[in-house]
């Protein structure tokens, strides 16, 4: 194959050249001293030992006691980080969200906007058997840090107060704003009170298009792939929308029972929907994937371990349906190459001897850059109205009401799809072919590359799998990643997100707070504008 006009962006290390001092101080000899290592497993630990946990059945702010957890959280935070707490201006949001200001010395450069949650998914109760370790002991076993929020996404909000700690305590002032927004609800859906306020706030306090770069949580950063090593910021997400099936028929007594009950007509809505996945949501890349580009960057590279079948068929502009035939194995690349999904919630009947009048199932879809939510909406609707019709039933579909509002009923003799406000098209797609891309390259490879064979990372955009709360911030910035630092090759898995044992390596920490501390200092010095 050859490849003459490089298609894989450009990519140099940067590297800080101020105050060579902190280098020095920090990065070559605090972040690698034992007692750095020690308060940041207790810093990360304490943070996992007070829970915050959301739930989708949560009542309003204000009313609902369960949204109170997170004036533990604040208390926490400010009593682990009193330093930062002193020289930056914190304003609480809607209650409970978290804005902080490090202002800059130059009001004229565009400030950076450094994201986090506060939640974390419950745990289930029937799970607490499972779990190595308590949920919310933080336990250290010398390699990994448990609990629940340790990976998702306490470990990154932690990093970054940890990294602006660090800076303060070598008095380091930046040039460039630097602004830290930490929501509260971004595990729940239809809320709106966490990052959407704090987003709204920003606006009106910076304007629209006011940020330089917006970095918030995503997959792991550094993979390896093909033989080498792989910077993976992702510069997109794929839509959202979650679709209610509710079936109502007469309950009574299971010893006179109907053909099919409520469950089993849910069922068979369900089995529907699954047997129609292909046909509805088909494999396709598109050159405007993110992730053809990763491909064309290891494609590119003469030293990765790629099979000669897939180096010719990225090679060839009309070989993109020969690429998805080769990879779509892997159940993760799949996910980008179509809308999932994926049913996720089944209820109904609560008595052995009574059959139940109502079924619900929810099944969650993460939606294609190549097709809009309504297109979606309308595939389902087309797909489960012959379900209605077979069992002789009513076939309804529309929004639900909003939070706070009385449920709508559904009558008897229905089938019933519904949906929530939730509801999110696919993100913009962040450009490579910016000074913002190329100084990001730059940081990740001063502090990801490594003097061995295949470790020199190659930076390639990437689309996240899953989705963040940087759906608020679209208009703050066109320049929007999400990733989590670190190297993958520390994680013995996918680390127990939103799961049983969810846990994070130390080195990954460690590695998290590195990023941001060089991170802060190379935008610092870096001409954006």
């Amino acid at each position: 194959m050859d490849i003459s006009l490089s298609r894989c962006p450009a990519q140099n290390k940067v590297s800080p050249v101020a105050r060579p001092d902190i280098t020095e101080k920090n990065v070559n000899q605090l972040f690698k001293s034992d007692s750095f290592r020690d308060l940041s497993v207790q810093r990360l630990s304490g943070a996992i030992q007070v829970p915050t946990e959301t739930f989708e059945n949560l009542g309003r702010l204000g009313e609902d006691k369960r949204w109170d957890v997170f004036y533990n959280f604040e208390k926490y935070l400010k009593k682990t980080f009193p330093l930062l707490h002193e020289k930056l201006h914190l304003e609480l949001v809607n209650e409970h969200g978290l804005l902080y200001t490090w202002q800059g010395s130059d009001e004229q450069l565009k400030p950076i906007l450094l994201m986090a949650h506060q939640d974390t998914v419950p745990v289930a109760a029937d799970t607490l058997s499972e779990w190595k370790y308590p949920p919310y002991s933080g336990h250290f076993d010398g390699q990994f840090i448990y609990g629940r929020g340790s990976q998702d996404c306490k470990n990154n909000l932690i990093a970054i107060l940890s990294s602006i700690t660090s800076l303060l305590d070598q008095d380091f002032v930046p040039r460039r704003t630097v602004v830290l927004s930490f929501g509260f609800d971004e595990e729940t859906s239809g809320f709106q009170y966490g990052a959407a306020r704090l987003s709204k706030r920003i606006t009106d306090i910076w304007g629209p298009d006011s940020f330089a770069i917006v970095v918030d949580e995503g997959q792991t950063l550094i993979v390896d792939r093909f033989g080498r090593s792989f910077g993976i910021p992702q510069v997109s997400e794929r839509g959202y929308f979650d679709l209610e099936v509710t079936v109502h028929i007469p309950g009574g007594h299971s010893s006179i029972p109907p053909a099919h009950t409520s469950i089993g007509i849910l069922a068979q809505a369900v089995t529907t929907l699954e047997n129609a996945a292909e046909a509805n949501f088909p494999l396709e890349l598109r050159t405007d994937n993110p992730f053809y580009t990763l491909l064309q960057c290891a494609a590119e590279d003469p030293s990765t371990e790629m099979p000669n079948e897939l180096r010719d068929a990225i090679g060839d502009p009309q070989g993109t349906s020969k690429i998805v035939k080769l990879l779509s194995h892997d159940p993760i690349i799949k996910s980008l190459f179509h809308t999932t999904q994926a049913v996720t919630i089944f209820q109904g009947g609560n008595k052995a001897n009574a059959l139940p009048a109502f079924a619900n199932g929810l099944i969650n879809y993460r939606v294609s850059s190549t097709e809009t939510v309504a297109q979606v909406r309308e595939k389902l609707i087309n797909t489960l109205k012959p379900v209605a019709d077979k069992f002789g039933l009513k076939f309804t579909a529309g929004p639900k009401p909003g939070v706070g509002e009385p449920p709508a009923e559904v009558p008897e003799y229905t089938l019933a799809l519904s949906w929530n406000n939730a509801a999110l098209e696919s993100s913009p797609v962040t450009s490579t072919d910016s000074p913002t891309w190329s100084t990001l390259t730059g940081v990740i490879k001063h502090v990801f590359d490594e003097s061995v064979d295949g470790g020199d990372v190659t930076v390639a955009p990437m689309q996240i799998i899953g989705n963040t709360d940087t759906r608020y911030y679209w208009d703050l910035s066109p320049q929007i990643y999400r990733f989590g630092p670190g190297r993958d090759r520390h994680n013995d898995g996918p680390g127990g997100i939103h799961d049983v044992n969810e846990h994070v390596p130390i080195e990954v920490h460690l590695e998290a707070i590195l990023f941001f501390h060089e991170f802060i200092r190379v935008f610092d010095e870096a001409d954006l504008e």
